[in-house]
């Protein structure tokens, strides 16, 4: 396999720093047997939901004690309530996942947008022989760069773009690196050694990196109503509390042990909702922004001919960053 090059490249006047911090991740795994099924704790949505499960249970338990020593207390608490109240949050919820996944999916196509336009971009390049191969070079390594800076961007980190003292930090990274990749187009023009047709192909893919810009950013930018998100986690924590008080009477100590399967499909589902509605965050369901960099990296880098072509990244305990 060929290993990347260690350390920092630099072309007029800016280098790229590789990310210290990877931190978007997806989960690539088969599915799990029975007994992985059972015992899978890592790669769930349990870790982030134990607290409640846990105050639910205690707080059952709590609601059975009670019961026991005053057995009328409970008796005008029936299920019935609650059977109603849980076919409406389970259609909040079912409503409120489906949008978080349509952002999640959205955002994973407009990356998937950006390999494609990045190889048509490098394509079209390198298929202009009155173009150097300096040139070249220059304009696919910086269209690298914007990859990478966009990356770093949805992440919410500092940018990587070491810039001259002459110049002054933008910031927009990502834009400004659409600007220096068209000022080279545009030389390319001014020399002649692109026609009319050839820089309106070059710049209908600059476009397209900067619809593709502008709607990851907007998916950041633009969350789900909060008081959509309010509503439906209030309701949650409501019904998940109050359930006990409907099962006691006829249930038992079952009781915690029902109560809490029930608030686990509840608030599973409410925090999947949460990790959904953000694809740039930083837990396990959220999109492998590091990887699909690395994968515009290395088809751009063949596009050059380059020699030292670094890996594509493999998952780490079924973790894809």
């Amino acid at each position: 396999m060929r290993k990347e090059p260690a350390g920092r490249f630099t072309a007029s006047g800016w280098r790229l720093a590789r990310c210290e911090k990877e931190r978007n991740k997806v989960i690539v795994r088969n599915n799990p047997t029975f007994l992985e099924l059972i015992g899978l704790w890592r790669l769930s949505i349990l870790p982030r939901i134990a607290p409640q499960l846990a105050s639910v249970f205690v707080w059952s338990c709590l609601v059975v004690w009670y019961g026991t020593r005053s057995t009328s207390a409970l008796q005008a608490w029936t299920v019935a309530p609650f059977t109603l109240l849980g076919v409406a949050l389970s259609i909040f919820l079912g409503f409120r996942n489906s949008a978080c996944y349509d952002r999640w999916w959205e955002a994973r196509r407009q990356l998937g947008a950006l390999v494609a336009e990045s190889r048509s971009f490098a394509r079209i390049c390198v298929s202009i022989p009155q173009i150097d191969q300096a040139s070249r070079e220059d304009i696919l390594k910086k269209t690298i760069t914007f990859t990478n800076e966009l990356m770093r961007s949805l992440r919410q980190e500092m940018p990587s773009l070491v810039m001259s003292d002459e110049m002054v930090r933008p910031r927009n990274t990502p834009d400004f690196m659409l600007r220096r990749i068209g000022h080279g187009v545009a030389q390319q023009l001014a020399l002649g050694n692109i026609g009319e047709q050839l820089y309106k192909l070059l710049e209908e893919r600059l476009v397209a990196f900067a619809n593709i810009q502008a709607a990851c950013e907007r998916i950041q930018s633009t969350p789900t109503p909060f008081t959509y998100t309010l509503l439906v986690d209030r309701t949650t924590y409501a019904y998940c509390f109050l359930l006990p008080f409907g099962l006691a009477g006829t249930m038992g100590w079952i009781t915690p042990l029902f109560a809490t399967l029930v608030a686990y499909a509840f608030f599973g589902l409410d925090a999947l909702g949460d990790e959904l509605e953000s694809p740039f965050g930083n837990h396990v369901n959220t999109l492998p922004l590091s990887a699909l960099a690395r994968t515009v990296e290395i088809s751009l880098l063949e596009a050059l001919e380059t020699r030292t072509i670094p890996d594509t990244l493999e998952p780490v305990d079924s973790v894809l960053v």
